[in-house]
């Protein structure tokens, strides 16, 4: 094929495969010719990529499209009628042999440029019509309604994420004193995400499945939120649309974090955000919640007590979330302690289960205080020479306060570079959270103007994040900070479960850049926000639960749990470890005899819909959907198109079958292997046109996959993602 037409069909392809564009500028004519080297550099370089953004730090539009399309849905609706019935009388007049031009009652010629275009784009549509879709999901995975479940008369716990895992974290509680359908009340604790693991490629977010809480919504009562941390609360602007915008409850400081994230999906005037004081009790139907403060690696930090009722003259069921917590008695910044002898007290009250944070379940002894992290951050502040980067999570303000501390001690001015660091250190400012000196803080842009002694760089970026600002300063591509000899760099942090290759990879960069890196593995400048061993015994000890049930980690974080509650004396029968969309159920005490022998608690052998959503650019998709299988495929061993062009009548091959690669074959076995798949390919056509006569398009793409897929493997040992196109002439 000449260079010519190679650019022509590269430009068509890429415009319908990877922009999903259905209007190309013109139908490529494929022909039978021997590519030469040049043309074979050029396929081989030329890369597929789907149309999706890995790191896309604002996901608002997909949310901010659906609350448009409330309010304009009849003009949309309109529009999309009129624009049919356009393009089917369009159709309509292009089959009566070259109808009439628009504008005159002239026959169109079939060699103008007008009417070259309609073919054009009629052959483009079929092709779009049939072509497997490789680009990201556009619109929310196919609802399946949950079968009804049975009647029910007392209170059901239902986790729908944070088990098995370390994030988006959503637990449902179910309250029925009928057992009638209608008569179902219930609330929501934290609706949290995860973010994707190494092998959800193209995803940027996951949620817990809110099926079941769309199915109810009508019944929901109230979403409640323990603390302001993206795997408690990163959910709310994707799943409060789809659950009907119940009210929502957070202290201070998460109602902030959480108006910051509703304002940037553009929903704040459908939210309706309440503000919690944990010395209060809220109250929603038959619910009754209290609260505790917790120590924990944010502020304002809460546990609930869950209290309904349980039949007649008895005690009411109560229920204990714990929350992310640890017990430090030297909380940083003006953060206040967790409330000990409020959980103690709850010894005394007949808790039913305790639903406990499993996270360092592993981990023997206590946390680090948070107040030793400070002395030592305030001496590595105090001997550094030049130039300071500190890197931090942005919800760490009682880090942040120490930070701000030793600058004023040291002299240093503080400039912020990262937009949640600046953001955070605002609302915790105006919230009254952090309690500095506002004249210590400098605009980054002036950092070069500042002697290296007198600046404080704080940043975020602690766990090698690509589009963090600390990793920008590792590749030398921030606009205002270069790394020299003499900086210190301090990594406030210890890596999350997946994220030590990016850290440690930036950790390299700036040693090599000539930077002092100083990190968890050099000095204890981290702790943790969640309890050891310790502390999580002390929990169970104080609480003194007739149930317990492990929460919030890896099914080993939770065994491990459940093994401490049994050494503080809770029977391993009334220890329960289950999974996302499994039911505990505490029946109401209807009887005399039930009432004497207490709240009876077990694991239903109902189920909720608990589904991986991934969120993946404006798209919403499923594990092992389509497209994570397609991106699967083209990730390992890249993607082939095979490309028929047929006679419209007799369905005869009239050219060579054209083949084109991405990532599949390298340049020197290029000509070889894809003269031998285009030779496979007609034959494969002929021979099964000649058993299948009527064979319909989908068959034969289907057939050609096949034959392709089983000669790749043979020949090559690799499984591209095969993609058939047929196109008729």
């Amino acid at each position: 094929m000449n260079n010519g037409k190679k650019d022509k069909l590269t430009e068509w392809i890429t415009r319908i495969i990877e922009k999903g564009e259905n209007k190309p500028l013109q139908t490529p004519n494929l022909q039978n010719s021997s590519s030469t080297k040049e043309s074979q550099h050029k396929t081989e370089g030329h890369r597929h990529s789907t149309n999706v953004n890995h790191q896309n730090p604002k996901k608002g539009k997909f949310f901010k499209r659906n609350a448009q399309n409330q309010n304009n849905n009849q003009t949309n609706k309109q529009e999309n009628m009129n624009s049919n019935k356009s393009f089917k009388q369009k159709q309509k007049n292009h089959s009566k042999n070259y109808s009439t031009i628009p504008n005159g009652n002239k026959p169109a010629d079939p060699n103008s440029a007008r009417q070259k275009a309609k073919d054009a784009f009629n052959q483009a549509k079929q092709y779009v019509a049939s072509a497997p879709k490789t680009v990201a999901v556009k619109s929310r995975p196919q609802k399946t309604k949950s079968k009804q479940m049975a009647a029910f008369k007392g209170l059901r716990i239902i986790p729908i994420g944070g088990l098995n895992e370390v994030g988006k974290n959503m637990t449902a509680y179910e309250y029925n004193a009928t057992g009638r359908p209608q008569d179902k009340q219930i609330i929501v604790v934290d609706i949290g995400l995860q973010f994707p693991e190494e092998d959800m490629l193209g995803v940027d977010y996951v949620l817990p499945d809110p099926a079941y809480l769309e199915e109810n919504q009508k019944y929901i009562k109230a979403v409640v939120i323990t603390h302001g941390h993206l795997d408690h609360i990163g959910g709310l602007p994707y799943i409060l649309p789809k659950i009907g915008f119940p009210p929502v409850y957070a202290t201070k400081l998460t109602r902030g974090l959480i108006e910051g994230r509703i304002d940037e999906f553009k929903l704040t005037k459908f939210v309706r955000l309440h503000t919690i004081d944990p010395k209060e009790t809220l109250r929603f139907g038959a619910f009754i919640l209290e609260f505790f403060r917790v120590a924990h690696s944010i502020p304002d930090s809460v546990g609930i007590v869950i209290s309904t009722p349980n039949g007649r003259n008895s005690q009411p069921t109560r229920v204990v979330h714990t929350g992310d917590f640890k017990f430090d008695d030297s909380p940083a910044g003006i953060q206040p302690k967790a409330d000990i002898e409020k959980i103690k007290a709850l010894g005394n009250r007949s808790v039913t289960v305790l639903l406990s944070d499993s996270t360092n379940a592993l981990k023997p002894g206590h946390t680090m205080s948070e107040a030793a992290i400070g002395e030592n951050l305030g001496k590595l502040i105090t001997n550094a020479k030049g130039r300071i980067i500190i890197a931090s999570f942005s919800s760490l303000i009682g880090r942040i306060q120490q930070i701000f501390e030793y600058a004023q001690k040291t002299n240093r001015k503080v400039y912020i570079s990262g937009r949640s660091m600046k953001e955070n250190v605002n609302l915790a400012l105006n919230l009254g959270y952090l309690k500095i000196q506002t004249n210590l803080i400098r605009d980054i842009k002036n950092v070069s103007k500042a002697p290296d002694n007198e600046i404080l760089i704080m940043t975020t970026g602690s766990q090698g994040e690509a589009v963090s600002a600390l990793t920008k300063i590792a590749m030398n591509d921030h606009p205002q900070v270069s790394i020299k000899k003499g900086d210190t760099v301090i990594v406030s942090s210890t890596p999350i479960i997946g994220n030590e290759r990016s850290i440690f990879t930036v950790i390299n960069s700036l040693n090599m850049l000539g930077a002092k890196v100083i990190h968890h593995q050099i000095s204890q400048i981290h702790t943790s926000g969640h309890a050891y061993q310790d502390e999580l015994k002390q929990m169970i000890q104080m609480v003194r639960p007739k149930y317990f049930a492990p929460v919030h980690g890896e099914y080993f974080m939770r065994q491990a749990h459940k093994e401490l509650a049994i050494e503080c004396g809770i029977p391993e029968a009334n220890c329960v470890i289950i999974q996302n969309g499994e039911i505990l159920e505490i029946p109401l005490m209807e009887s005399a005899t039930a009432q004497h022998a207490g709240a009876i608690m077990h694991v239903s052998k109902e189920k909720v819909e608990a589904k991986y959503i991934l969120i993946d650019g404006l798209g919403e998709g499923t594990i092992g959907s389509q497209v994570m299988i397609e991106r699967q495929k083209m990730s390992q061993n890249g993607i082939l198109l095979v490309m028929l062009s047929v006679d419209k009548k007799t369905h005869r091959i009239n050219e060579a079958p054209n083949i084109m690669s991405r990532g599949f074959i390298y340049m020197h076995e290029y000509e070889e292997i894809t003269k031998e798949i285009s030779a496979l390919v007609a034959d494969a056509y002929k021979q099964f046109l000649k058993k299948k006569p009527n064979a319909d398009r989908k068959e034969i793409k289907h057939y050609i996959e096949g034959v392709v897929e089983r000669y790749a493997h043979q020949k090559l040992e690799r499984r591209p993602l095969i993609v058939p196109i047929i196109f008729e002439k």
